[in-house]
C-alpha cells in the first residue's frame, strides 16, 4: 500500500510496498520522496484519469527499483482529500514482472524465427501493412525482395542440417549488415528471407538492393573450418505495379524468385505480368486435371519394348494420356508439370502405378503372365517419398500381383534433383520391384554412380540412339553404354529406335532390348491387346 500527493510526493507506505521495489525499510523508500516512474508522462497521466473517474483499476505502470531495474506493476487506485483539503492518491501495487517478462518472451518466440532470431513470416506481413500505409499516405514506393538459396538442400545433404543451420544463421546476420536501418529483414522459409525496403525514391532502389545482397553472399563462408560459397536467387516485387497488399507483393516476389531461378539462377529479377498470367494458366491447368481425374478422362497408353533376337514383347511401358472432352487425346507434356506444380504428383503417380496394375492383371488373367508393365516416376512424385512406396505396395496387394510384374522407370535427371532418390529406390527395391534408369546419358551418364545402386537396367536415351548411325562421337558413347552396363551385370534397352539402320547397329553391338517407333507407336490396351495374343501363338 502507498499514498502520495498530486504531485507525486510520497505521504505513506508499508514495508511490503517498499520490498517490492528493493529498499530495506519503508523509511528508506519514504526517504526518496517519491516514486520514479519509468515513463515520466505515466503519473501526469494516471492523475488525469483519476481527477475524471475518482478511481482506477488494473493499471500497468514501470517504476524504478531501489537498483535503477524496472518493475512492471499493476496499480488500483483512488482519488481522495487530506485534512486540508488537498488531493491524496491511494493505492496498492502489484509486481507483475515476471508475468509481463513471460508475456514478452512469448510475443518475441510468436515473431520471430528461433534458429537466427530474425523476424518471422508473421511479423514480416505485418510490418509490410505498417509500411504499405505510409507509402500510399506519402505517395512513395516500397518493394519487397525475396531471397532463395541455391541448391542449398545439397547443404544439408551433403554436411548435414547441424552445419546447414550453422550456415544458415551466418546468411542471416550478413545480410542483416547490408539493409538500411529503416529496412526489415525476416527468415521467411527454411532457407527463403525476405527484405523490405520500405523507404525509396525509385524503383531501381530495390535493383541496387539486390545487387548489394548477392555481393555479399558472394564471399564464402566460413562454417566448422570448411570453407563453403553461398548463391541466392532474389525475386522483387514492387508497389503498385505488383499488387498494393502485402500478400500480392509477397506473391510477385516469389514469382520473380522463380524466374530468377529459370534463368540461370544467381540473379535477382523483377516480377513480370506475362509470366504471372503464364503461372495463372498452368493453375487453371492443375484444375482442371484434377477434375479429370474425378471424371476418369486419364489413361494410359503403352510402348512395349522388343527383345528383337527372340521377336517377343516382356516388358511394356505404360505412359499416361488425358483423353480432354474438347482437345482430344494430350501427352503429359502438355499438362503434367503445372498439374505436380499444382499439388497433384501424389494422386497422379497412385492413379498411374494403380491403373497399371489393374491392367496387368487383367492381362494375366488373360494368359499373358509373362509380361511386366514400367511406369515412369517422375521427382515430383518420387518427392512424396514413403507414401509412393506404400501407394505401390498396397497397388500390387489390391491386384494380387507379383512384384515382378512391374517395374518403376526413374529417369538419371531425378537421381541428381531429389537428394532422397537412393533411399527410396531401395524401399522399392526391397518390395521386390524391378527399377530401371531411364533416359540414361541425359544426367551425366556416370556408371561410376551406378555402381552398387538398387537397379537392374538402364535405358539408353534416345538422343544418343537417334544419332548411332550418322555421328561417330553419340555411336561411340552408345556402344560404351552397353559395354559398360553388361560388366556390370544390368540390362540394357535402347530407346527411340526409328530406322532398321539403328536396330542394325544397335543388334551388332549386342542390344536385344529395344524400344521406340520401329516397332508401334503407344497405343490404348485394347489394340495392343490383339498384338500380345498374336505373340502367343
Amino acid at each position: 500500500m502507498f499514498r502520495q500527493r498530486a504531485d507525486g510526493r510520497l505521504v505513506d507506505c508499508n514495508a511490503a510496498c517498499a520490498r517490492m521495489l528493493g529498499y530495506d525499510s519503508r523509511e528508506e523508500l519514504l526517504s526518496i520522496g517519491s516514486l520514479e516512474y519509468s515513463n515520466a508522462s505515466d503519473f501526469s497521466l494516471v492523475t488525469a484519469a483519476l481527477h475524471d473517474l475518482g478511481n482506477l483499476s488494473s493499471i500497468e505502470v514501470s517504476v524504478r527499483k531501489k537498483d535503477g531495474s524496472v518493475a512492471w506493476v499493476l496499480q488500483n487506485l483512488k482519488a481522495g482529500a487530506d485534512a486540508n483539503h488537498g488531493v491524496i492518491l491511494d493505492g496498492a501495487m502489484f509486481d507483475v514482472t515476471e508475468q509481463r517478462s513471460a508475456v514478452q518472451r512469448f510475443e518475441y518466440q510468436a515473431y520471430h524465427d528461433p534458429l537466427t532470431q530474425l523476424p518471422n513470416r508473421m511479423l514480416f506481413v505485418d510490418r509490410t501493412g505498417v509500411a504499405l500505409a505510409q507509402a500510399r499516405r506519402h505517395g512513395t514506393p516500397m518493394a519487397v525482395l525475396l531471397l532463395d538459396l541455391d541448391s542449398f538442400e545439397l547443404v544439408n545433404t551433403s554436411f548435414g542440417r547441424d552445419f546447414g543451420d550453422r550456415l544458415l544463421k551466418a546468411v542471416g546476420e550478413r545480410l542483416g549488415a547490408c539493409v538500411r536501418e529503416e529496412d526489415s529483414l525476416a527468415r521467411y522459409g527454411d532457407d527463403e528471407f525476405m527484405i523490405l525496403l520500405a523507404k525509396m525514391t525509385s524503383g531501381t532502389d530495390a535493383a541496387i538492393a539486390a545487387q548489394r545482397l548477392l555481393i555479399a553472399l558472394a564471399h564464402p563462408f566460413v562454417i566448422d573450418g570448411r570453407s563453403i560459397e553461398v548463391h541466392a536467387s532474389i525475386g522483387i516485387g514492387v508497389l503498385p505495379e505488383d499488387g498494393t497488399d502485402a500478400h500480392a507483393l509477397v506473391r510477385g516476389a516469389a514469382e520473380a524468385m522463380l524466374q530468377a531461378k529459370q534463368r540461370g539462377r544467381n540473379r535477382y529479377q523483377f516480377h513480370e505480368p506475362e509470366l504471372n498470367a503464364r503461372a495463372l494458366q498452368r493453375a487453371a491447368i492443375a484444375s482442371s486435371v484434377r477434375t479429370a481425374i474425378d471424371n476418369n478422362e486419364l489413361e494410359l497408353y503403352y510402348h512395349p519394348e522388343v527383345n528383337v533376337q527372340t521377336g517377343r514383347i516382356e516388358c511394356i511401358e505404360a505412359l499416361l494420356r488425358w483423353r480432354h472432352p474438347q482437345l482430344g487425346v494430350l501427352s503429359p507434356s502438355a499438362f503434367l508439370d503445372a498439374a505436380e506444380e499444382g499439388g497433384l504428383a501424389e494422386r497422379l503417380g497412385v492413379w498411374v502405378v494403380g491403373e497399371a496394375c489393374r491392367q496387368a492383371r487383367q492381362w494375366h488373367e488373360e494368359g499373358l503372365t509373362d509380361l511386366r508393365i514400367a511406369v515412369n516416376v517422375s521427382s515430383r512424385q518420387l518427392g512424396v517419398g514413403d507414401p509412393f512406396v506404400k501407394a505401390v505396395d498396397q497397388a500390387l496387394s489390391r491386384q494380387k500381383l507379383q512384384p515382378g510384374s512391374l517395374e518403376i522407370e526413374i529417369a538419371e535427371q531425378t537421381l541428381n534433383s531429389n537428394s532422397r532418390a537412393v533411399d527410396l529406390m531401395k524401399s522399392l527395391r526391397d518390395l521386390g520391384i524391378r527399377l530401371t534408369i531411364d533416359d540414361f546419358g541425359t544426367g551425366g551418364g556416370s556408371f561410376v554412380r551406378l555402381k552398387g545402386m538398387p537397379i537392374d537396367a538402364v535405358k539408353i536415351a534416345p538422343s544418343f540412339v537417334h544419332h548411332v548411325t550418322d555421328r561417330s562421337d553419340d555411336a561411340a558413347i552408345v556402344r560404351a553404354m552397353i559395354l559398360m552396363a553388361k560388366g556390370l551385370d544390368l540390362g540394357v534397352v535402347a530407346e527411340g529406335v526409328e530406322t532398321k539402320a539403328q536396330l542394325s547397329y544397335l543388334l551388332d553391338r549386342h542390344c536385344a532390348d529395344m524400344q521406340g517407333y520401329f516397332f508401334g507407336a503407344p497405343m490404348p490396351a485394347p489394340a495392343l491387346a490383339d498384338i500380345l495374343r498374336m505373340q502367343q501363338h
